[in-house]
């Protein structure tokens, strides 16, 4: 035991006997208030912020949102009024391509070449909002990049299935000279 502990240790009667006064209570009874006063303070603040930003972030997505809405529903307009054959070009080349799509996945399901046409897909929504936007004379240049964007995908999909119909005529004309050879 050091000095102190031991100093402690037999004075203790005369450390223990010593009241602190009203005024000393009082103050920390002050102190303690101050203190709780504050955090019912912070605490209110924080519920305050917290509602405002709920209410600029709902805003700003209900503002992408209609943005967006509004900027398609003009891009639809302005290609029907620039290139009303548009949307007739557009179902058939829909339609060839989801043939092709489906002949790829019947022989490779996980192919990557369907997340390169979704990135085209991705590139021609794009172009659509861009449509939106044109200035006047441009639209016909964003319509006929829209179209050869189809264009492309079917171009793919076609050299695709032609190097998957090559590549298994190769394997059964290789099995083929396999059976023969033995």
């Amino acid at each position: 035991m050091d000095n102190l502990e031991k100093f402690i240790g037999e004075h203790r009667d005369s450390f223990d006997d010593a009241i602190p006064s009203l005024k000393v209570w009082a103050a920390i009874d002050r102190a303690t208030n101050k203190r709780e006063a504050r955090r019912v303070q912070l605490w209110k603040s924080m519920k305050v912020a917290a509602a405002v930003v709920v209410l600029l972030l709902s805003g700003g997505i209900a503002g992408s949102y209609l943005s967006q809405s509004n900027s398609s529903a003009s891009a639809m307009a302005i290609l029907n009024e620039a290139a009303p054959e548009y949307f007739e070009m557009e179902e058939y080349f829909q339609k060839e391509i989801n043939q092709r799509v489906g002949q790829l996945v019947s022989y490779e399901p996980n192919s990557p070449v369907i997340k390169d046409l979704e990135q085209i897909d991705q590139a021609m929504e794009d172009l659509k909002k861009e449509l939106a936007h044109a200035p006047k004379g441009q639209e016909a240049a964003i319509i006929e990049n829209l179209i050869q964007n189809y264009q492309m995908k079917i171009a793919i999909l076609e050299r695709v299935l032609e190097r998957i119909h090559y590549n298994s005529n190769q394997e059964n004309l290789k099995t083929k000279d396999d059976e023969i050879s033995i």
